[in-house]
């Protein structure tokens, strides 16, 4: 009787495995989606909004974290048609945040 046993159980366990690995127990209709973006935290720029007081510019702001060319052309990423020469006091923008 044992033997009979262990025999049937054998086999529905096997089946089980063989229905698992060639059928599936999950429909892949219903796994959920997710985007993937090919850039790390890492890599997406970091930045701050700030809004911009009479006097200040974009070096003064930002500071010395980065080269110059870099930093300009970072905020003029960030802040599309807009010139980093010709910030207007009262407006809000982007700023590129630098870590070290």
């Amino acid at each position: 009787m044992k033997r009979l046993i262990f025999l049937f159980s054998s086999i529905f366990v096997i089946f089980i495995i063989f229905y698992d690995v060639k059928i599936g127990t999950i429909p892949f209709q219903d796994l959920p989606v997710y985007a993937v973006s090919a850039k790390t935290s890492e890599q997406e720029a970091a930045y701050k909004t700030v809004t911009v007081k009479k006097g200040d510019t974009v070096m003064s702001i930002v500071g010395n974290a980065g080269s110059p060319d870099e930093i300009v052309r970072d905020f003029e990423a960030l802040n599309p048609n807009v010139k980093a020469s010709s910030i207007q006091a009262g407006t809000a923008y982007k700023f590129p945040v630098y870590r070290n």
